[in-house]
């Protein structure tokens, strides 16, 4: 995997002609979060965009996969700016761009991944949990896989294209090692999962 800062001293032709996968964590909050966590947000997706288009110097982006979409195009753009305009400001750029927004995830395995994930958050004897978890590693495989393939798939000969997914998520992909990775992360992201995790504790 690339290391982000040192995308200047790269070999720009060792990159011709392969495969290349902006990784950016996703972060996604709700609209009632206080204005602090909203401003951290904005700054987070603002300096993701400046790093893509550092990397863009490997290529033009063409291809953006999100989680949670399914399906594909300014359909899957309108959904992105419903449900997180934080992030919709970069989507639609790309896009305008020449960007396409390509689904990855399958609606029924990634609704029964939510199912279990909220079963996980209420269940409280510890036998009934470790079979909730069971369930929920089954099918938490079953999205790795079907992810990993929508992305293999559409990723073709020379293109660059960015996958915006949950850290813990975007480890457990099974990628092909043809695949230059680059895990972008923005400098604010530790101050949000601190913030997040102090008003959680508090």
């Amino acid at each position: 995997m690339a290391e982000l800062g040192k995308i200047e001293r790269l070999n720009i032709d060792e990159y011709k002609g392969k495969r290349k996968l902006f990784c950016i964590p996703n972060i996604f909050i709700p609209d009632d979060e206080d204005e602090k966590l909203k401003n951290l947000v904005e700054q987070y997706w603002q300096e993701a965009n400046l790093h893509i288009e550092k990397l863009e110097k490997l290529g033009f982006v063409t291809k953006i996969f999100v989680e949670t979409i399914f399906i594909e195009g300014q359909e899957a753009v309108d959904v992105i700016r419903e449900t997180n305009p934080y992030l919709y400001p970069l989507i639609e750029k790309k896009v305008s761009q020449g960007a396409t927004v390509v689904g990855i995830e399958d609606p029924e395995i990634f609704g029964a991944f939510i199912d279990w994930s909220n079963c996980l958050r209420i269940v409280k004897t510890a036998s009934v949990l470790q079979k909730v978890f069971n369930y929920y590693n089954e099918i938490l495989q079953k999205r790795i896989v079907f992810i990993s393939n929508k992305i293999n798939e559409n990723l073709q000969e020379g293109e660059c294209a960015i996958v915006i997914l949950r850290d813990q998520e975007r480890m457990k992909l099974s990628l092909p090692k043809d695949i230059d990775i680059f895990l972008i992360v923005p400098s604010v992201y530790d101050d949000i999962l601190k913030y997040l995790r102090d008003k959680f504790l508090s």
